[in-house]
C-alpha cells in the first residue's frame, strides 16, 4: 500500500482540480446572487423614484390612502420572487457542488479500494483476516456516509417542497392585505 512519487503527485494535482472546481462553483453561484442584488436594487430604486412621484401628485387624504395602499402590494410580491430567486441560486450552486462532492468521494473509495487490493497482492501469508477487517470497515463507511448522505437529500427535498406552498401562501396573503 505504498504510494510513489507519481502517485502522490497525481493524487495532488487532482485534489488541486478538484478544489479549483468547486472553488469556480462557488464563485459563479456568488456571481449570480450579485447579480440578482443589483438587479433587484436597481428596480428598487426605480419603483421608489415612481412612488415619490405619484405621491407627489397626490392632493387630498382619500387618494393619499388608496395610493399608499396600492404601493404595499406590489413590493410584498417583490420581496416574495426576490427570495424565490435567490432560493432558486442557491439551491441550484448547492447541489452542483454537492455532485462535484460526491464524485470526489466516490473517487476516494475506488483510489482506497485499489489499494487496498494491491496491499493485498503484496501481503504476507495470513494477513487475509487484516485485509478482510479494513474491506468490511470501508464498506461499512460508505454505506453509513450513502445513508447519510441519502437522508440529507430528502431533508432538503421536503424542505424545498414545504418552501413554493409557504411563499404561495405568503403572496396571496399580501395581496388580500
Amino acid at each position: 500500500m505504498t504510494m510513489t512519487a507519481t502517485d502522490f503527485m497525481k493524487f495532488q494535482a487532482d485534489a488541486v482540480k478538484a478544489s479549483n472546481a468547486l472553488a469556480a462553483k462557488s464563485i459563479e453561484g456568488m456571481q449570480k446572487l450579485a447579480d440578482l442584488n443589483m438587479k433587484t436594487a436597481k428596480s428598487t430604486m426605480e419603483a421608489s423614484a415612481e412612488q415619490v412621484k405619484t405621491l407627489m401628485a397626490v392632493k387630498d387624504l382619500k387618494a393619499l390612502t388608496e395610493t399608499l395602499s396600492g404601493m404595499a402590494q406590489p413590493s410584498t410580491e417583490q420581496v416574495s420572487t426576490y427570495v424565490k430567486d435567490a432560493y432558486a441560486i442557491t439551491s441550484a450552486a448547492n447541489q452542483e457542488v454537492l455532485t462535484m462532492v460526491e464524485e470526489q468521494v466516490e473517487e476516494g473509495n475506488k483510489q482506497l479500494f485499489a489499494a487496498i487490493d494491491t496491499f493485498a497482492k503484496n501481503a504476507p501469508a495470513g494477513s487475509e483476516s487484516v485485509i478482510s477487517f479494513m474491506k468490511q470497515s470501508l464498506t461499512a463507511a460508505r454505506s453509513a456516509y450513502e445513508q447519510a448522505n441519502k437522508s440529507a437529500k430528502q431533508t432538503a427535498e421536503m424542505v424545498e417542497n414545504s418552501f413554493a406552498p409557504a411563499a404561495k401562501a405568503a403572496t396571496a396573503a399580501a395581496r388580500k392585505r
